[in-house]
């Protein structure tokens, strides 16, 4: 029988959630703490924090910070922020503790140009001190990046790499209408793109990330953003959006090889959107032109994802590692997880 792997989570919001969900079911996986500074978690046994209908004698620490500067374990989830400049004191801190790290940290999952210092730091780090850091989920660090690189593998000659991802916001949860600023007029949602709280985080880097495996060096990226305008009035569980305003967002990256576009990545969330899909179009020989209908979408992918990337973590040399650089990623095989510790060398 494999040694049990031991593991934390920090941040229990509906990512942290799902993901120390999926960890207390994991037979090879223990829960050894939690810690979340909000309210509605801060100091509750963990199991009422979960909404489930047992305690779980593990109390959620509302204190990361200092949870982190104890912390005893094999790895640890960081469910806490998009923005780099706010995870890499946590990433930081689990490395002193020699903590493997794994992390959702959407502005960590490949370094893109203008935070290529912090990147260098965190690599620099970790290595020192062994460890192996890793940001994934399913966007960016899959759907719209690891997958579209996958069905590039029949083919020769790519020219181009394009992926839209359209999901109907109005079936997802109030933080994320939010995050696509549902319900906001027009003039409101351009002051929220500018102050940058209504906007995904991560086309960026999935577009970098798709050039560095196929060996471009892209010339120039432009992201752009506008606002899904609702045709007629819409409702969801939580909001009322009327007729005109924002529904949520049309948000694009092109990144140009030689003046050519090589990548394409379209992301469109808003609430009643139609034909919900990701579709992928490799421009090669042969051409590859792939659709999952519905799309995948949701917490519960999300956490799958990050779950199914433990034994890679914990397989991978230390450093900051991206999604690119690890095996072929499948659904979650227990007995894969081996804790560092116990590894033949």
């Amino acid at each position: 029988m494999p040694r049990t792997v031991k593991v934390a989570v920090v941040g229990l919001g509906s990512v942290g959630q799902a993901v120390t969900r999926l960890l207390l079911q994991t037979p090879t996986v223990k829960v050894v703490g939690v810690a979340d500074p909000a309210p509605a978690s801060a100091g509750k046994d963990l199991g009422v924090a979960l909404g489930l209908p047992r305690r779980l004698r593990i109390k959620v620490n509302g204190d990361p910070e200092r949870f982190i500067k104890k912390l005893s374990a094999d790895a640890a989830v960081v469910c806490t922020s998009s923005l780099l400049k706010e995870v890499k004191p946590q990433v930081l801190g689990l490395a002193a503790r020699r903590v493997q790290i794994l992390t959702t940290c959407e502005e960590l999952a490949f370094p893109v140009p203008r935070r290529a210092t912090a990147f260098r730091e965190i690599d620099r780090e970790a290595k020192r001190r062994k460890v192996s850091v890793l940001a994934a989920g399913l966007n960016p660090g899959f759907a719209m990046d690891a997958l579209a690189l996958m069905l590039t593998a029949p083919c020769t000659g790519v020219r181009r790499v394009s992926v839209t991802r359209v999901q109907d916001a109005g079936t997802r949860s109030l933080p994320l209408q939010r995050r696509v600023g549902a319900g906001l007029n027009l003039g409101q949602f351009r002051r929220a793109v500018t102050e940058k709280t209504v906007r995904h985080v991560g086309l960026v880097e999935s577009a970098h990330m798709i050039a560095s495996a196929l060996g471009w060096k892209l010339d120039k990226v432009d992201e752009a953003l506008e606002p899904a305008v609702a045709p007629r009035d819409l409702d969801t569980e939580y909001l009322r959006i009327a007729a005109g305003a924002a529904a949520g967002i049309r948000q694009s990256v092109r990144g140009y090889r030689q003046g050519e576009l090589a990548v394409s990545l379209d992301l469109q969330v808003y609430v009643g959107a139609e034909a919900p899909r990701d579709h992928i179009l490799v421009d090669a020989d042969p051409p590859v032109d792939a659709t999952i209908s519905g799309g995948i979408t949701g917490e519960v992918a999300t956490a799958a994802i990050l779950v199914s990337m433990l034994p890679r973590l914990l397989g991978a040399p230390p450093g900051l590692i991206t999604v690119k650089d690890l095996p072929l990623l499948h659904a979650l095989n227990p007995h894969d997880l081996v804790p560092v510790s116990t590894r033949k060398r």
